[in-house]
């Protein structure tokens, strides 16, 4: 397995792992009382910030192993 398959296994889990947290926090969100609108808006955001996250640490680790 080569490096380049490594870095798009993780990308791949990475993704799953925003869509997984975006579905939590839209169901948090309609928990909480929000229309539908503001959840899926909510929901959105907690994609964005967990995918950035997650690239911002495989940029780290990646500069830190090369």
């Amino acid at each position: 397995m080569s490096v380049h398959d490594l870095l798009f296994l993780t990308l791949a889990v990475l993704s799953l792992a925003a869509v997984l947290a975006s579905v939590i926090g839209f169901g948090a969100a309609r928990w909480a009382g929000s229309p539908v609108p503001d959840a899926v808006v909510r929901g959105a955001a907690v994609c964005a910030g967990t995918l950035t996250i997650g690239i911002a640490v495989v940029e780290v680790l990646v500069t830190a192993i090369w």
